[in-house]
């Protein structure tokens, strides 16, 4: 095995270590962001139904 072989082993491993993680940051970024939407959309719809 030649230092190659192994450097690209250590970076699959490390990077199928790291993917459920990654993952999940970035669901949690997208649903915060997607909620962040809803919620402006609320309020947007609760103020003009106040001028109404």
């Amino acid at each position: 095995m030649t230092t190659a072989d192994l450097r690209r082993i250590w970076n699959d491993s490390t990077r199928l270590f790291f993917a459920p993680l990654v993952g999940a940051v970035t669901g949690a970024v997208k649903e915060f962001q997607r909620v962040n939407r809803e919620v402006e959309l609320n309020r947007h719809q609760a103020i003009n139904q106040k001028s109404d």
